[in-house]
């Protein structure tokens, strides 16, 4: 037995070594490239435009020659027929009154802001007339009332009117007459130019806040007015971007040509007054004078005060301490709207 154990033991001696000479040896390995991760490309954030600011929106314009441009004021459709309508979202204030059956028309304002296809054009109003005239803007229409008619005459307003031949209007072929009427911003602005119409008047109207503004106010989610059972038309805020997103019964309005939702920064409200004129259903909207309303901004609401002296004179909106508004920078709907008219807000 001892001569196997130390047998044994002289084995493990001699083995010991021959297994650390194997650790020892280099191993070789392949040339292998090493993977790069590559770096992510970062986008720079594009620069602000450095020129001064629009007096409709406050937003800074490249260009400062095209702050001088004279407004147009568009009449634009609103029967059901007419959605979604063309160019609202190029727009830079846009106004929504009642006419007569029910409905509503829109009065779209560009300044600066190009829009290659607006429409579909409709006819005038003379309180349409008066919201233009306190812009100084070509007024922009198909036909009218009678009186709306002869208030541009006498009131010797710059018009480009389809009925009168202006050379700025088409017709579509995808929808049926009227409400297939359409023109664009540089159309209008060629016409203007060879009826020799003023198109260098640049405006003075909102006041505008340099930092984003937060009212001290009522929050406010959502504002809807309902003009009729079969019309109701409404702003809902989306805190993350700062815009009240429009809807009619419940559905969010889009632009026809790119289908982009059709959203704002401020909303004014206007209260007012109104009475049919004969048998056709014209109405008399009280626009002169003073009454209540609201503005909405960054999911706020204030109560406000608007006035307005004449026809031609500036509307004037102040809040209930007698300062004038000052508002966030962006787009504005304007709703003028009759006591007839329930109006609901909800938090």
């Amino acid at each position: 037995m001892n001569s196997r154990r130390w047998l044994s033991v002289l084995m493990i001696v001699f083995l010991i070594p021959v297994m650390f000479s194997g650790c020892g040896k280099k191993v070789e390995v392949s040339n292998v490239e090493p993977v790069v991760t590559p770096m992510p490309t970062v986008q720079p954030t594009p620069e602000p435009p450095e020129g001064p600011p629009c007096t409709l929106t406050g937003m800074l314009v490249e260009d400062a020659e095209d702050l001088k441009l004279r407004p147009i004021a568009v009449m634009l459709d609103n029967e059901y027929n007419a959605r979604p309508q063309s160019g609202l979202l190029d727009a830079e204030i846009v106004y929504e009154i009642p006419v007569e059956g029910n409905i509503t028309r829109y009065m779209a304002v560009y300044h600066h802001n190009p829009s290659d296809k607006i429409g579909p054009v409709r006819s005038a109003r003379p309180y349409f007339i008066d919201k233009a005239m306190e812009l100084n803007a070509v007024y922009v229409h198909c036909g009218g009332s009678p009186q709306a008619l002869q208030d541009l005459v006498t009131l010797k307003v710059d018009t480009l009117n389809d009925l009168k031949g202006s050379p700025c209007f088409w017709r579509s072929t995808d929808r049926k007459m009227p409400h297939n009427l359409y023109t664009s911003t540089k159309l209008m602005r060629e016409v203007m130019e060879s009826n020799k119409f003023n198109n260098k008047t640049a405006p003075e109207y909102f006041k505008f806040s340099e930092e984003f503004l937060n009212l001290d106010g009522k929050n406010t989610g959502s504002i809807s007015f309902n003009y009729s059972k079969n019309y109701t038309v409404g702003y809902e805020y989306n805190e993350k971007d700062k815009l009240y997103y429009r809807t009619i019964n419940g559905i969010r309005l889009k632009d026809k040509e790119s289908s982009k939702d059709i959203a704002t920064t401020n909303i004014i409200v206007e209260k007012t007054t109104a009475k049919v004129l004969d048998k056709v259903g014209r109405l008399e909207v009280s626009n002169l004078g003073k009454d209540r309303g609201y503005y909405l901004t960054a999911g706020k609401l204030i109560e406000i005060e608007w006035s307005k002296s004449s026809r031609s004179a500036k509307t004037i909106y102040k809040d209930l301490k007698g300062n004038e508004i000052i508002m966030n920078k962006g787009t504005t709907w304007i709703q003028v709207v009759p006591d007839y008219v329930r109006i609901e807000i909800k938090e």
